[in-house]
């Protein structure tokens, strides 16, 4: 499913990582552009609220249900599961996520046994219904070569947000998974690792994502999903195609 949307052409814009329901919730519109430019793109949703609100969208919108290792602590993991197997029955997803592992604060690092049983469920049921999957993950890739046997068996995974160096998403790909990585306004604040897998990684393994209405920048408030075109300009200039 992602390799079409691969392409970098300016006139098919894509998305590759935002939230639907959050963005309507917070007042933001999904993208207009003129021209002839076209947009699609990836909304998770994370709860059965988010979801109804997501399902709701146009058919640009794609699809994907998740339970987050950041709400792992507080999941209802039995009525999550079961919510999300049943959308994978009626086929309502394209995308299971966004799963994986946050370790960025203690808080998050406490809940760590549920993170990994809930990344099993997920993971297990992307490869009984051969569904791609949304990955998040912080100070814990680690863990993804620890399932990467696994993982090469999915039709796709797309890493959201990546923040290892070049040679971890190269080995990612070295062990036979069919991985994308998207990046989003990190690649305006100078971070290192990002920048060098933009610049570094096949170009064909790049997109671009907003993140919407999350991931923004000092000084600003959210990240509109009209922001997809800094991005992917941005991302140009790295590679030295602008």
């Amino acid at each position: 499913m992602l390799e079409k949307f691969s392409k970098k052409d300016k006139k098919n814009l894509f998305d590759a990582h935002f939230h639907y329901a959050v963005c309507k919730e917070n007042g933001i519109d999904l993208p207009d552009f003129q021209d002839g430019i076209t947009w699609s793109g990836i909304s998770c949703a994370h709860s059965k609220a988010e979801f109804e609100i997501q399902s709701k969208a146009p058919q640009n919108v794609i699809q994907s249900y998740g339970m987050h290792p950041q709400n792992a602590a507080n999941e209802n993991i039995k009525e999550s599961s079961d919510f999300l197997e049943n959308l994978l029955e009626g086929k309502k997803i394209s995308f299971i996520g966004e799963a994986g592992f946050d370790y960025f604060t203690s808080e998050f690092r406490e809940a760590e046994n549920q993170q990994e049983e809930i990344w099993n469920i997920q993971l297990d049921l992307a490869l009984k219904y051969n569904i791609p999957l949304v990955v998040h993950c912080r100070k814990a890739n680690h863990k993804l070569f620890e399932y990467s046997k696994k993982l090469s068996q999915l039709p796709e995974v797309l890493f959201h947000s990546f923040m290892g160096p070049p040679v971890e998403a190269q080995s990612l790909l070295n062990h036979g998974i069919n991985a994308y990585f998207s990046f989003g306004k990190q690649v305006f604040n100078g971070n290192k690792k990002v920048i060098a897998c933009v610049k570094e990684l096949p170009f064909e393994r790049i997109l671009s994502e907003t993140d919407a209405p999350f991931q923004f920048l000092k000084g600003e408030e959210y990240t509109d999903l009209n922001d997809i075109t800094i991005i992917l300009d941005e991302i140009l200039r790295c590679r030295e195609i602008l």
